[in-house]
């Protein structure tokens, strides 16, 4: 006699309730900022090597073409992670969702001014990018669950380090994104998007910038805070490359990476450096 068959399931009364519900896949919102470590990486490549590549002054739109494409090379393992230091001609940018009437300057104004205005995918509202203001694109990939605003905690926080380094005290303000100094006067601002595990854009640390560009537009849509650089914090201008390197190190140690030197001049379409 064959033996007998597996049991047969009753479905009639829908799926059974002992199946334990599926882990949530975004961490709690209230959950403390916890910096990245060995017992809770941030990063997938958690101590593996932040590789740096300083581009100089760049054009705007071609860097924001080139990070999707280093972004898509990231999720297909062809290159590691990466960070892009650089300067922008003048351009404002609104993220998505952005109110584009927080940008005061009028079509003819911005044509005197020699600058553009592109609505961007990134979060965050309207910001300016220009000479003497250092910017940084990490293209790295997240861990699973994705914790979005840890990374930008995380940002924020070797923004903060960086500061200190040159005698300016900075932190953030709770509800509100960026680094502040005295609770009134914004030193850096942070858009980012994440796709796919993948972050692009990133932050915009004044350095030297000319302040006069924020008379422009409402930063970031806060009308009643201030705009600060660390020249004017403390009273001297600062040499890019020493600020950079700090930038640099600080981003790479709070994300849990090691840094590597990239080659100077601008990335093609392979990840790597041309002349």
């Amino acid at each position: 006699m064959a033996s007998p068959g597996p049991a047969m399931r009753d479905i009639s009364s829908g799926p059974s309730q002992e199946v334990p519900p599926s882990p949530t896949r975004r961490p709690r919102r209230d959950e403390p900022f916890e910096p990245a470590s060995d017992a809770r990486p941030l990063l997938l490549a958690h101590g593996g090597a932040l590789t740096i590549d300083r581009l100089g002054t760049v054009a705007y739109e071609p860097t924001w073409e080139l990070q999707d494409e280093l972004a898509q090379q990231r999720r297909e393992r062809r290159i590691g992670d990466r960070l892009l230091l650089l300067e922008h001609f003048p351009v404002y940018t609104i993220g998505r969702g952005g109110d584009a009437s927080n940008l005061i300057a009028s079509p003819q104004r911005l044509r005197e001014l020699g600058a553009s205005f592109l609505r961007v995918d990134r979060g965050g509202d309207i910001t300016f990018h220009g000479p003497g203001q250092l910017v940084a694109y990490p293209i790295v990939e997240l861990r699973d669950p994705l914790d979005l605003r840890r990374y930008v905690r995380t940002l924020e926080a070797a923004i903060v380090a960086t500061a200190a380094r040159f005698g300016v005290q900075a932190d953030r303000l709770e509800g509100l994104t960026g680094v502040w100094v005295g609770g009134a006067r914004k030193l850096a601002a942070i858009g980012v998007r994440v796709r796919r595990g993948v972050t692009t854009h990133g932050l915009a640390l004044n350095v030297n910038t000319d302040l006069r560009w924020f008379a422009e537009m409402v930063p970031c849509g806060i009308p009643d805070k201030e705009v600060t650089s660390l020249e004017r914090e403390i009273g001297h201008r600062l040499e890019m490359g020493d600020v950079e390197d700090a930038l640099a190190e600080e981003l790479s140690s709070h994300l849990g990476l090691r840094v590597a030197a990239g080659l100077p001049g601008v990335v093609g379409p392979a990840g790597v450096a041309e002349q």
